[in-house]
């Protein structure tokens, strides 16, 4: 039995109920703008209470953790998108890399979710060389102001 009353003392229904009961016995709900104040107090903490059981990753499960997908671009800071004077400095962009990841999400669904981060040491290197076999395999790719084709050209 006591076990019952302490489950309907815990909805939040009778809480709100006994915290406005509790706040009109000492006199604090009297004045209209202090009602309003209180029920507003209570609506954040509420609300505060439900943003924490919302919490996505928890509803989520990892069916295959990040994987890259191949696909690279450069990016630059955030606040120097719109400089278009500062964009031709050397070094303020960076190599990014895709990943993709199988999820399965709380209603059953197998989804994918996408992301883009910055390419570590490794990949940088490692995009470079796909590039350079990339440009033996297909000659005619390489632009005609590159110096080694030019010199090539000439030593024929």
């Amino acid at each position: 039995m006591i076990d019952i009353i302490i489950a309907i003392l815990k909805t939040p229904a009778v809480i709100i109920v006994l915290a406005l009961a509790a706040l009109l016995g000492i006199g604090y709900l009297y004045r209209p703008s202090a009602f309003a104040g209180a029920l507003s107090a209570l609506e954040g903490l509420f609300a505060r209470a439900h943003r924490d059981v919302g919490d996505e990753e928890s509803l989520k499960t990892v069916i295959q953790d990040w994987k890259p997908t191949g696909y690279i671009d450069f990016s630059v800071p955030h606040e120097l998108r719109g400089a278009t004077k500062r964009q031709s400095e050397p070094g303020l962009f960076h190599l990014t890399v895709e990943e993709h990841r199988l999820i399965r999400t709380i209603g059953g669904a197998t989804a994918v979710e996408r992301r883009w981060r910055r390419a570590c040491l490794t990949e940088a290197r490692e995009t470079a060389a796909n590039y350079y076999a990339f440009l033996q395999e297909h000659p005619e790719k390489v632009s005609n102001d590159e110096p080694r084709r030019a010199a090539a050209v000439t030593k024929s």
